[in-house]
């Protein structure tokens, strides 16, 4: 019965067949028409997609093979000078072609990252990103990780890094360390010695004279902006027989263009045409170096030992001993081990932590099993490797050597223990020594601080300078030829000590032997210093120029001519007898002639001056109560922004401050029976109590106070006063201390009057001087200060000014704290100032009298200096 039923309905809807077609025909060929018209347009957006990634593959695979190109010139047969055999340029080749290699690898690396925007299919996914130094606009892929990061290190990481780029090398790497495909389980072992293998190199009775001497080839790793250092330190090792390759950091651009002029004047001395921004604990730093040994060892073929030093190093035995001593064991290879519990040494050195650097900074990610199979060891990144071993690290390809590359990349300190591990793993095993040949100074107390927190996810310890009572450390058992740390700015007496017992004193009556100069400002370099620092120098200037320009007086012709700043050159750091003296400032100056009747009658003449300057700072420390214990107790005082923790000394020196500056409070404190709680108060320009802070002194013996300064930004311009009271008995201070913020003139190294007005103007309110910490309402009550009022009209009215009135203030405030003490012509001879003055006669006539030519002032950093000089090279093939 329901099929019959099922059957009629059927036959039923057989009858309306045409109506039920026409609709079926009518979706069909909607779908045909639309697959007709929009496949296509599908089809071509994906052709043009792959069309692009195609050119985008093409490009980066030109590069590389490009970049294999360029490298593989560098491998060539070597003559008996150590100079490439076929190509008498070799050395010009060899800068040409490693700055090639360095903007193609640079552009490998950063193609991935830094994009344009025209080059690239999906750029709806782009992040634009503005390049204030070159004005070009980038634009960065997003942050995409490939799995789920987990390990809370890796993610604080990520978090805190700035750029898309260097999130993403963070997450990868997480994630090929959460899936346990970063590094090899084992790697293979070598050596046929189990476990660690330790050669002897004695310092030997007597040396074989027969034996030819080796030729050593120096690695100088040199940042900064002691140039007058390194010149000494270079002066000491040179040697026409011997090789010298030198890197400057990256962002040592006044030390790299000085370097560059040295390096010219001798052909056995490389400057590397590639610069790299290294940091303290980086996988940068072995990079470096393995770069640099690729290098020599294409460059130069006749050296035996590769011995790196930084700028800081100084020679403790003469060159010939170092040279005969490597002679006796030239199938050595020199590191230090770094004597201890293995383990211990793995935890402090973080062998057994994943990091990753970019950024500047080496980021902490999690932890890692250390490889199977071999012994990890390490110590010092300073080492003397002999050539056979530095082949092997470049051109060795077995399964060790690739491995520890990779594995030394994700690790902290890395050129502290590669080449240790490597040493103790390979065949090359029974040439280790466990000796660096130097010595460093340590004191754990003050360098092991933390002071790289701000660059490296970890704690780390740095070496302290020698002073005199240091040179003790020097009497060793085991053979050394190098010392370290060297500072001529911190101490220039255990320098001069050293060098004239190895190679005898300078002529009695010799100059600057206890002067000390180091740049600290050049106009040439594209990183500025801060704002208020470039306010002050230029400040500086001016002050130097009220040295020359009269003070007019009634009796003076109708034409003034003076001196106005045209560009400011170079500042320097000047020590005498290791004290600070004060600032040298260079600049450049123009006459200028004004018309007293017409005051806006100027004539500009076109010649112009170079000039010097002295600029010491006025003593800031006053003893009020001299019967006072605390006076008795303090020594020195100083208001700073660059304390050295392990130096104990204001890198800043003069104790330059703005309103926007972090300052702190160093003390140093003589030894007494007995100690005392200190608070200092802090009185700014408004005579208003700005802060205070309690301190204790050292128990009972001497040292030194650091005490941060919490104060609300920006700072009031003008003369503070930081008040000195014992045991808070406020009835009388017992010493006071000066110290000046001096108004801005600059934002971000360029005039910028508009957006100064509220720096320069300070703190409006005396309730937001009232810290989170503390209330200042007490001891305001207790100290009863009258405020002046004159002050704050006259610092409203000053924090308008712009332009010539800006810098006025400037000046006058500047003046409080620092004085020219005199002023030298930077010329060989007097003509250059007789050819800038005004022709008019009827100009002042004291501009007719030459300042003294700065040859032949002591302070001026053109004043000769022999023992920072580089003369020619002697007969015996040396130069000191």
């Amino acid at each position: 019965m329901g099929f019959v039923r099922t059957a009629w309905k059927i036959r039923r809807m057989c009858r309306h067949w045409r109506p039920l077609a026409y609709i079926l025909l009518g979706i069909l060929g909607f779908q045909v028409f639309f697959a007709f018209n929009s496949g296509p347009n599908l089809l071509e957006e994906e052709k043009m997609r792959q069309l692009k990634q195609s050119r985008i593959d093409r490009r980066n695979a030109m590069a590389h093979d490009m970049l294999k190109g360029e490298k593989s010139i560098l491998a060539r047969n070597h003559n008996e000078d150590g100079f490439n055999a076929h190509d008498p340029n070799i050395r010009e080749r060899f800068i040409r072609d490693a700055k090639n290699i360095d903007v193609l690898e640079d552009y490998v690396v950063k193609n991935s990252l830094n994009m344009n925007k025209k080059n690239i299919g999906e750029e709806s996914d782009l992040k634009s990103s503005f390049d204030k130094r070159t004005g070009k606009v980038f634009y960065e892929k997003p942050y995409k990780p490939s799995c789920d990061v987990t390990h809370k290190d890796a993610l604080s990481a990520i978090s805190r890094a700035k750029t898309n780029a260097c999130k993403q090398e963070i997450a990868d790497t997480a994630c090929m360390s959460q899936n346990n495909t970063l590094f090899p389980e084992s790697m293979p072992r070598y050596c046929p010695h189990p476990g660690k293998y330790t050669a002897q190199a004695p310092i030997p009775q007597s040396y074989d004279e027969s034996l030819k001497p080796v030729r050593i080839c120096y690695m100088l790793v040199v940042h900064g902006r002691a140039i007058r250092q390194f010149k000494r330190l270079f002066k000491l090792l040179y040697h026409k027989d011997h090789f010298y390759y030198i890197h400057v950091d990256k962002r040592s651009d006044f030390l790299h263009r000085e370097i560059l002029q040295i390096a010219t004047k001798y052909s056995n001395v490389q400057v590397a045409p590639w610069r790299m921004a290294t940091i303290w604990g980086g996988s940068s730093l072995l990079q470096m170096l393995l770069r640099a040994m690729k290098d020599v060892v294409s460059l130069w073929s006749k050296w035996d030992f590769f011995v790196n030093l930084s700028a800081l190093d100084f020679p403790v035995e003469t060159h010939d001993k170092f040279v005969s001593f490597m002679t006796k064991y030239r199938d050595k290879n020199f590191m230090k081990s770094h004597g201890r519990d293995d383990e211990k040494f793995i935890r402090k050195q973080g062998l057994n932590r994943v990091f990753v650097e970019c950024e500047t900074h080496m980021w902490r990610l999690g932890e890692r099993e250390l490889p199977k199979g071999i012994t990890l060891n390490g110590g010092s990144d300073w080492v003397a490797l002999n050539r056979e071993y530095c082949d092997y690290v470049i051109n060795g390809n077995d399964q060790l050597l690739t491995d520890l590359k990779h594995w030394y990349k994700y690790t902290l300190l890395p050129a502290e223990s590669f080449f240790h591990t490597l040493a103790q793993n390979s065949d090359k095993c029974e040439s280790f020594v466990d000796n660096n040949l130097r010595v460093t100074n340590w004191n754990r107390a003050r360098g092991c601080k933390c002071q790289y927190k701000h660059i490296v996810d970890w704690c780390g310890c740095s070496p302290n300078d020698f002073f005199p009572q240091d040179l003790t450390r020097l009497q060793t058992s085991r053979p050394v030829f190098f010392a370290r740390k060297f500072e001529e700015s911190i101490n220039q007496e255990v320098v001069n000590h050293l060098d004239f017992k190895l190679y005898g004193e300078y002529p009695s009556g010799s100059p600057s032997i206890r002067s000390y100069w180091e740049n600290i400002y050049d106009y040439l370099d594209e990183t500025l210093p801060s704002d208020s620092l470039l306010t002050h120098y230029h400040s500086f200037a001016r002050l130097g120029l009220s040295k020359i320009n009269p003070v007019l007086t009634d009796d003076t012709p109708n034409t003034e001519c003076f001196l106005r700043l045209t560009q400011l050159k170079t500042v320097e750091m000047y020590r005498y007898q290791e004290e600070f003296k004060g600032y040298v400032v260079t600049f450049d100056a123009r006459w200028m002639q004004e018309d007293k009747k017409h005051p806006r009658s100027q004539s500009r003449q076109p010649s112009s001056v170079t000039l010097q300057t002295l600029v010491p700072r006025k003593q800031p420390l006053e003893i009020l109560d001299s019967g006072s214990t605390l006076a008795s107790r303090l020594e020195w005082a100083a208001i700073g922004t660059n304390w050295d923790v392990k130096e104990l000394v204001l890198r800043d020196w003069g104790g330059i401050i703005g309103p926007l500056s972090e300052p702190r409070l160093v003390a140093k404190w003589s030894n007494s029976k007995e100690d005392f709680i200190v608070t200092v108060v802090l009185i700014d320009p408004l005579n208003v109590v700005a802060d205070y802070n309690d301190f204790r002194t050292p128990a009972k013996t001497a040292g030194v106070t650091d005490t941060p300064l919490n104060l609300q930004k920006p700072l009031r311009p003008g003369k503070w006063k930081v008040r000195f009271y014992a045991q808070r008995q406020f009835q009388k201070a017992a010493a006071e201390l000066s110290f000046i913020v001096a108004p801005l003139r600059y934002r971000d190294g360029a005039v910028n009057d508009v957006s100064l007005v509220t720096d320069n103007r300070g703190v409006t309110n005396d309730d937001e001087l009232n810290s989170a910490r503390r209330n200042l309402y007490s001891i305001r009550t207790t100290l009863n200060l009258r405020r002046d009022y004159g002050a704050e009209a006259s610092l409203e009215e000053r924090a308008a000014y712009v332009g010539e009135d800006l810098e006025s203030w400037i000046d006058e405030v500047v003046a409080d704290a620092w004085t020219a003490d005199s002023i030298c012509l930077a010329s060989s001879d007097g003509s250059a100032w007789s050819m800038a003055l005004p022709r008019e006669t009827n100009c002042y006539t004291k501009h007719r009298l030459s300042p003294k030519l700065c040859k032949n002032v002591a302070w001026s950093s053109l004043y000769p200096d022999p023992k920072s000089e580089l003369t020619n090279i002697k007969s015996n093939g040396r130069i000191r």
